[in-house]
């Protein structure tokens, strides 16, 4: 079992790294594809530069790849990036010499005649260098070999690690790349509507687990081959689209659930909202939807409803597969590099087969989405964002005292986190104990949804979850003790060293204004601390609160519940507060 989690945990980290290389495909994209336009106003000079610059981008791809695995799995370690650059050269020289000593055929890579293992020789090489990293990096050596001992000895054992690993390969990828192009080749030519019926549903499943970077990686950068105008032979539907490939992009049918099927079901959501958290959701939800239809991100729609509704996430993956027949079968052809989003669709229309099939196809799919998504949430009483029960509605602004300490605070405290990273929409946490990972109050703090697995916690931040993972980095190098505070697990009471906060001086004249806010004495029924940073309030007529009266009290915010409860946002102090509320009351 225990295996199975780190291996799990293993293939998220992979997955995570990924994305650092994909991260440039969209300026090689905007290169290649304006340099090709062919723009009249554009002098031929800066179009070939721009195509040039571009093509220089998708044709070193394995290179990237390699020192992405490589950062991805050291903690950003630059030492680890050199390794790999050295070992992936090196393997390239020592595939080179024994293929061509075998009769295997070798083209040109980075200038040395090589196998072409595709990214996947990048993507194995960065591996291995990120595990010498952490199996060397703090060698100690005899002092007169001092000078190569720790992160210096480690692009020395790559590259010797390098030669023995290319050596297997020139006997090994040889069959493993025919079963590759095999593969390849059926789903860009074969049956592709299969293919892309398959690779849509199954991309759409992966999503919760964070896995679904690894299977984009032979679509997007393997399937198919073309022979561009430099006689450069391509593989892959991205890099094929933009050498010109006419068949390429045949994965265009996510344009249609990404900029109009989930954005509709986001709009469903915020209809089938309580009327008291309508106004609440609605901003959320929109957000999400500017989001997807904008960028192709749809991970903060998708994780506001997979976990409470799994069968109408699976309805949706069945939708994201036949989006992909769709299109298939219409003969559409569409491009993109980040994801299928708004910008994407106008960067590349004038490289794109049929692409108007997006505006006449794509409101007829928002309505299909809206329709199910309307019609399951109402007849099966789903419990989507906003429908929750009052003692469930947890989500709300990040307390006082800084939003980086509420986050390690909820991922159990400093020294709960092992390590932290984060992808394009996710903060990726490796903890020591599970049990002591707060899922409510990280979505009290914005998470769209949590993903655990073995030692490893997900949050969903969308695109802000790079910069949340930069501000708790530079939290927790001058953090003092109130890091290590720390919520007994999810949904729990915090425990008494989270309650044994600095007392605040002003908690008392806070706890009178918040009473006159609240409507005084004879409107208050009950207060009492929750999730760490709230007061609960029971009143007889929640119409007589004073917003205005509480911002200037210094709170951070106001929820309104059902039945004239209420939750107030205080901060560290809410269990002060409260207890002075209580002292005012008796």
């Amino acid at each position: 079992m225990n295996l199975l989690k780190d291996a799990f945990s293993l293939l998220q980290k992979i997955g995570k790294a990924l994305m650092l290389p994909v991260a440039v495909l969209p300026v090689a994209g905007i290169l290649l594809g304006v340099g090709s336009a062919g723009f009249s106003w554009m002098p031929d000079l800066l179009s070939a530069i721009m195509k040039d610059a571009g093509g220089a981008i998708f044709g070193n791809l394995p290179v990237f790849f390699a020192i992405g695995v490589a950062l991805g799995l050291c903690d950003n370690d630059g030492v680890a990036s050199l390794s790999a650059v050295v070992g992936y050269a090196v393997l390239l020289a020592t595939m080179g010499l024994l293929a061509s000593r075998h009769g295997v055929e070798v083209k040109p890579i980075m200038g040395i005649p090589s196998i072409d293992t595709g990214v996947f020789g990048g993507i194995l090489m960065g591996g291995v260098a990120a595990w010498l990293f952490k199996r060397y990096y703090r060698i100690e050596l005899p002092p007169y070999l001092g000078f190569f001992a720790g992160k210096r000895f480690v692009p020395i054992v790559t590259a010797f690690a390098a030669v023995a690993l290319g050596a297997a390969m020139s006997v090994l990828w040889p069959p493993v790349g025919r079963g590759i192009r095999l593969f390849s080749e059926y789903a860009a030519y074969g049956n592709p509507t299969l293919a892309v019926a398959v690779y849509g549903v199954v991309e759409r499943l992966l999503i919760p687990f964070g896995l679904h970077h690894i299977w984009n990686v032979p679509f997007f950068f393997e399937i198919g081959s073309f022979t561009d105008a430099a006689e450069k032979v391509v593989h892959g539907d991205i890099t094929r689209f933009f050498a010109g490939d006419p068949t390429a992009g045949i994965l265009g049918g996510a344009y249609l659930f990404k900029m109009w099927g989930l954005p509709a079901a986001a709009i469903a959501m915020w209809h089938c909202a309580k009327p008291e958290n309508r106004r609440r959701i609605g901003g959320i939800m929109v957000s999400a939807a500017l989001t997807s239809f904008l960028t192709g991100i749809t991970e903060p729609i998708e994780f506001s409803f997979m976990f409470v509704a799994p069968v109408l996430y699976g309805v949706h993956a069945l939708l994201a597969g036949f989006s992909q027949i769709l299109f298939s079968l219409l003969g559409a052809k569409l491009g993109f590099t980040f994801s299928q989003g708004f910008i994407d669709f106008v960067l590349y229309y004038a490289k794109d087969t049929k692409p108007w099939l997006v505006l006449v196809v794509g409101p007829i799919y928002a309505l299909v989405y809206y329709g199910v998504f309307r019609g399951a949430i109402s007849a099966f009483d789903l419990k989507t964002p906003g429908r929750e029960d009052a003692e469930e509605a947890s989500a709300g602004p990040a307390a006082a005292g800084g939003h980086a300490l509420q986050l390690v605070l909820a991922f159990g405290g400093r020294g709960n986190i092992k390590s932290l990273d984060a992808c394009i929409t996710r903060l990726r946490v490796s903890v020591a104990d599970v049990s002591r990972v707060d899922s409510g109050r990280l979505k009290g703090l914005g998470a769209a949804g949590v993903v655990m697995a073995g030692s490893g916690v997900q949050a969903i931040f969308g695109t802000r979850s790079e910069n949340l993972k930069t501000d708790i980095e530079i939290f927790l190098r001058t953090a003092g003790s109130e890091a290590d505070s720390a919520p007994a697990g999810s949904g729990g009471p915090a425990p008494a060293a989270a309650q044994a906060a600095e007392r605040d001086p002003q908690a008392a004249k806070m706890a009178a204004a918040l009473l006159a806010a609240l409507g005084g004495k004879g409107n208050l029924l009950k207060a009492e601390a929750c999730a760490y940073s709230r007061v609960r309030a029971e009143l007889k007529d929640a119409k007589l609160i004073d917003e205005t009266a509480l911002a200037e009290a210094g709170t951070c915010g106001l929820m309104r519940l059902s039945k004239g409860a209420a939750h107030v946002i205080v901060g560290s102090s809410a269990e002060q507060v409260a207890a002075e509320l209580r002292v005012l009351l008796s």
